[in-house]
């Protein structure tokens, strides 16, 4: 098979995998695809080191990931650049109170580091083993299943964290709106 046949058939067997990939991360669609043809500049640069069968899509999830830390820096640069020019604190508020949980999930998430993100994602997202996980992240199994117990024991105290602030603004909201009210609970 020729280099350029076995470019076209990793990128059309693989192509979709990687932009579900991008956007299960929160790129929007377009900048899912434009990591994803980043990934397939390398994959055409280093086609010789590109594995055969199962293996190429393991391969190419690790230049994903480096790919996606790349669009990630360059979205906190552009963000503090502009937050800079406009001196204006940027915010992300929840659309809609219904997608709460999704949010605090989001949150959490957000609040980890971009390695215990990374095997999060890899093991819920993509659906990956540890031994695939490892293949990624270029580690063996036992330390790709160390690193995941680890990356969900933070999203967990995270999770727990986020819920007790909520459960205290919650708690703190219905004593301060119950004093401006001056009525006395009918059990007193």
């Amino acid at each position: 098979m020729t280099t350029s046949h076995r470019f076209a058939a990793l990128f059309s067997a693989h192509y979709r995998d990687l932009a579900r990939y991008g956007q299960r991360r929160g790129l929007s669609p377009a900048d899912a695809d434009d990591m994803t043809a980043n990934v397939f500049v390398v994959a055409w640069r280093r086609i010789d080191e590109v594995p055969l069968g199962d293996e190429a899509l393991l391969w190419l999830y690790g230049v994903a990931f480096n790919e996606l830390r790349n669009f990630r820096r360059a979205a906190r640069r552009r963000s503090r650049l502009i937050a800079r020019l406009s001196n204006v604190p940027v915010t992300s508020m929840p659309v809609n109170p219904a997608e709460f949980s999704l949010q605090a999930i989001r949150g959490a998430l957000e609040r980890l580091s971009s390695s215990d993100q990374e095997v999060v994602l890899l093991a819920s997202g993509e659906g990956l083993s540890t031994a695939q996980i490892g293949a990624v992240l270029g580690c063996s199994d036992v330390a790709a299943r160390s690193r995941l117990h680890r990356a969900r024991t933070r999203l967990a105290e995270q999770l727990g964290a986020a819920e007790l602030v909520q459960h205290r603004q919650r708690a703190g909201h219905e004593v301060h709106a119950w004093s401006e009210t001056k009525e006395i609970p009918d059990d007193q």
